[in-house]
């Protein structure tokens, strides 16, 4: 009896210990100190009717007051001229805007880069000044995070412990409760830096209304459970460089990879690895030109197996990443299962086509809707050989305007105008700017497809 009493007795202490709070007294003061590593952004997308306001939580990182922002809180389908007027502010808002530059958008990590445009302000401290670490299940955490402008931007701190970390293909720090903004830092119990709070994850929830149930997911736009190890943060950081961010992007010319799930790679023999069907080769990319077919499966890049994920879908941002952090002219080796044989090619990387942000733009203000010229990715999307890919598609249609009515919708591509070969994006321009200066005319007639089918849309302009 007096042995199980004296192990209760222990197991009592064990919890008590277990339940008691790991943080520092001074956590108050280690949160308002690394609080000055954060930026609160606001800046404004202009739009063709107005001017939309957007804000952001960004990160200094060193001593130059370089700040990065999370892809996702500045859009990048917009042309970069039209982002305007950033400013940051401290944690807490001491009444002074910092006017920053925006100097682009790192093509490897997604991250925008920032700077402040009148030299670094010494109120603000870059996260490199204090130790990075690493952290594993079970290990308690804090996030520092900062509250709405109305509110001042008053930070807060969040405490928890990781859930689990998890390599997807990222190692992913992941918390059971919210801890930080989307952009905000977290922290081990001394204060060193963990890991970058990212997008926050989808909770899974059921949902009854009446006899129905529904499953839904739901986020929280403000703060976060999950972030970026720390050290897969250094390592995307080192790679940035300020004054080649608007160079060109890798890029090899392959349209849709899918993962090949456990059962077909033990049927190829490759079940400690990972594999990725190349869905379609593109005519006349560095892929084709090398000999690389549709249905190719990659097992291996430049002589490394691709690894082992779960879930199985993270080995495609995994290769993805590999591309990306290639530069063009720069080779890139390709072990390939084709049938029953094993292949290996080498390719040259190329810089990429268009993307959206790069683009060119007319709005025409008259008739109410803006075009744009024809890029790759329209063409892939509508599994296009390479010589039809050109004119111009719609890219925003004016509420309530003639061609909403007369049923012009965003992502139709135009074929004709009044009757007229839209061949090039030129010849579309030029075809609407005589529609546009013709004060005289009553209506004008496009031809566009959608989803493969062409109609006509005539719009009253008078």
């Amino acid at each position: 009896m007096r042995f199980l009493f004296s192990n209760l007795g222990l197991l009592q202490i064990g919890m008590l210990c277990a339940l008691s709070d790991p943080f520092p007294a001074n956590l108050s003061e280690m949160a308002v100190a690394r609080s000055k590593a954060i930026v609160a952004l606001e800046f404004v997308v202009e739009r063709e009717l107005d001017r939309q306001q957007g804000n952001a939580y960004g990160l200094v990182v060193d001593d130059m007051g370089t700040i990065v922002v999370l892809e996702s809180r500045i859009p990048t389908w917009v042309p970069v001229q039209k982002l305007k007027n950033f400013v940051g502010f401290t944690l807490p808002h001491d009444d002074e805007e910092y006017p920053l530059e925006y100097l682009g958008n790192d093509y490897a990590s997604g991250w925008h880069i920032l700077g402040f445009k009148d030299g670094f302000p010494d109120v603000f401290r870059p996260i490199s000044d204090f130790d990075s670490n690493t952290v594993s299940i079970g290990d308690p955490v804090f996030g520092v995070g900062g509250v709405g402008k109305d509110m001042g931007f008053d930070p807060f701190v969040l405490t928890g412990r990781v859930a689990m970390t998890k390599r997807m293909p990222d190692r992913q720090i992941i918390l059971r409760d919210d801890i930080a903004n989307p952009g905000a830092p977290i922290f081990n119990v001394a204060g060193d830096f963990v890991a970058w709070a990212g997008d926050p994850l989808g909770l899974k929830r059921i949902m009854t209304v009446g006899r129905d149930t529904l499953n839904i997911s739901m986020t929280n736009p403000e703060e976060s459970s999950v972030g970026l190890s720390s050290d897969d943060f250094f390592d995307y950081l080192l790679r940035i460089d300020r004054d080649g961010l608007d160079g060109p992007r890798a890029w090899i010319g392959v349209a849709g990879m899918q993962p090949i799930d456990p059962e077909v790679a033990k049927y190829l023999g490759i079940e400690k690895q990972s594999g990725i069907v190349l869905s379609e080769i593109l005519d006349d990319s560095p892929s084709s030109e090398a000999g690389l077919e549709n249905n190719d499966i990659v097992i291996s890049v430049d002589d490394e197996p691709l690894p082992q994920f779960r879930p199985d879908f993270s080995v495609t941002p995994y290769f993805q990443k590999l591309i990306r952090l290639k530069q063009p002219g720069e080779v890139l080796s390709m072990e390939i299962i084709r049938g029953d044989e094993r292949k290996t090619f080498r390719l040259v990387v190329e810089a990429g086509p268009k993307n959206v942000r790069e683009a060119d733009y007319r709005f025409y203000e008259k008739l109410g809707f803006t075009v744009r010229e024809f890029l790759l990715t329209d063409g892939i999307r509508r599994r296009l050989p390479k010589e039809d890919m050109n004119g111009a598609i719609v890219n925003f249609v004016r509420r309530s305007s003639a061609v909403e009515t007369a049923g012009l919708r965003n992502g139709d591509w135009i074929k004709q105008v009044e009757g007229q070969p839209a061949d090039t994006f030129s010849a579309v321009l030029q075809l609407l700017d005589k529609v546009d200066g013709d004060e005289e005319k009553a209506e004008f007639v496009l031809l566009v497809e959608r989803n493969n089918e062409t109609s006509f849309i005539r719009a009253q302009l008078k």
